[in-house]
């Protein structure tokens, strides 16, 4: 789609073109709403399958949207159960450490135990208590089910929505992507003085990059005659929405096939980095050829670039409500926007590579970690002074140009399920 004739909106008439107001990204009263009607109601992303391979395995996931801590565990059977940290008894956490490996769940305060599916198997002194029923006092399941190797879950113990009819619509085209291969990487986690839904509109459009990012991948974008990184193309979905983007291949950071395909792609990054950015040449000179898996591009899922440009970076997938999964030629990027209150969210940022063993290999993703922890800093720089600056109240709503649909479509969803009650 070429921009010059054609808007992102002009396709998505429903959402308007108007101011959005700042009111549902600083009142306290909005986020208890987006809380009982979005996050108690929908499938949350909270890890992936390699997190817990054998039986017994689990991790803990505090879900502060959810007012709850959820146990993810994989059962003697190699399913994967999800069940709110609550005892019982006397409502004590069951678990304390965020990970590990059980053979059976066992309070520390009265030593009650639970099998890996949440059953009651054992309560010291039974006898002491009035008609006690074990079965009646398991741990309090929730919807738990996997896509891709992501595990999601939801409040509902029996959601009207499965999580397959829910991804499927948006993301059905990108399954078979190979997630399974990307298999070491490296993650931060920090907590931001910001609203969750201004923490993710600040990843989900390009229009910033060229100004944001000056000090660190400003020349690895394709950019418009105006300067800004124009979008491939865009779409949105009941829930979630897509945005696909070209990069400039004479960078290493704009060509990530350069790694994996080498070539006249390698040439190409090489050619000008090598003098414009010497470290990132010899990170692509040292990587090359080293990753265990082939990312031939001619086998990716036809959902990705879908726009089929040479040029293509990757595209941002957002899956409603707070996942974001940007997907590259030959790693992704996993991050969740979590919200904490109204105006402060965990963000948990994850990037998947193929494991790169040889010394070369392990050069390149050192070189990718910090390149992406400096992109990461210069989004974050922002959040907290927006945030400060929008509860003044001194600007009721913000203005939206075509590039940042998928910012406008956030809000659209967001709101209408707030005010409306849609079903999820």
């Amino acid at each position: 789609m070429s921009p010059t004739t054609a808007r992102l909106h002009d396709r998505y008439p429903e959402l308007g073109t108007g101011p959005v107001p700042v009111e549902p990204y600083i009142s306290p009263a909005y986020f208890a709403q987006e809380k009982e009607k979005i996050f108690k109601k929908t499938w949350l992303h909270v890890g992936r399958v390699e997190e817990i391979p054998g039986v017994g395995d689990y991790f803990v996931k505090d879900l502060a949207a959810c007012d709850t801590s959820i146990i993810v565990v994989r059962n003697k059977q190699g399913v994967i159960r999800a069940m709110h940290n609550v005892c019982a008894h006397r409502m004590n956490q069951v678990v304390y450490e965020p990970c590990g490996k059980a053979r059976k769940f066992f309070c520390k305060f009265h030593g009650w135990a639970y099998d890996l599916d949440g059953r009651l198997t054992g309560v010291p002194e039974e006898g002491c208590f009035f008609d006690l029923d074990k079965v009646d006092y398991g741990l309090s399941r929730v919807a738990c089910e996997v896509w891709q190797g992501f595990i999601f879950v939801n409040m509902d113990p029996k959601p009207e929505l499965s999580l397959a009819d829910f991804m499927k619509p948006m993301y059905g085209d990108i399954e078979g992507y190979p997630f399974d291969k990307l298999t070491t990487g490296f993650s931060w986690t920090t907590e931001v003085n910001c609203n969750w839904k201004l923490a993710l509109d600040a990843f989900q459009e390009a229009y910033h990059v060229a100004y944001v990012h000056g000090h660190s991948i400003a020349d690895a974008i394709d950019k418009s005659d105006g300067g800004a990184m124009r979008p491939l193309d865009a779409l949105c979905g009941e829930f979630h929405r897509r945005l696909s983007l070209a990069g400039n291949p004479k960078s290493v950071y704009g060509n990530p096939k350069a790694v994996t395909s080498g070539g006249e792609a390698a040439r190409e990054a090489l050619a000008e980095s090598a003098a414009t950015r010497p470290i990132a040449a010899a990170a692509l000179r040292a990587g090359m050829g080293s990753a265990t898996h082939e990312f031939r591009l001619d086998t990716l899922p036809k959902g990705m670039n879908w726009t089929g440009s040479e040029n293509w970076l990757f595209d941002i997938n957002v899956v409603f409500p707070e996942f974001y999964l940007s997907l590259r030629p030959n790693y992704c990027q996993a991050y969740n926007f979590r919200p904490i209150s109204h105006n402060r969210t965990l963000l948990e940022a994850r990037v998947y590579y193929p494991d790169m063993p040889t010394a070369g290999g392990r050069f390149f993703l050192e070189y990718m970690k910090v390149a992406l922890r400096d992109v990461l800093l210069e989004d974050l720089s922002t959040l907290e002074r927006t945030q400060t600056a929008a509860q003044t109240g001194i600007k009721k709503h913000m203005i939206l140009q075509d590039y940042e649909l998928l910012v406008r479509h956030n809000y659209k969803v967001v709101d209408g399920l707030v005010h409306a009650g849609a079903a999820l």
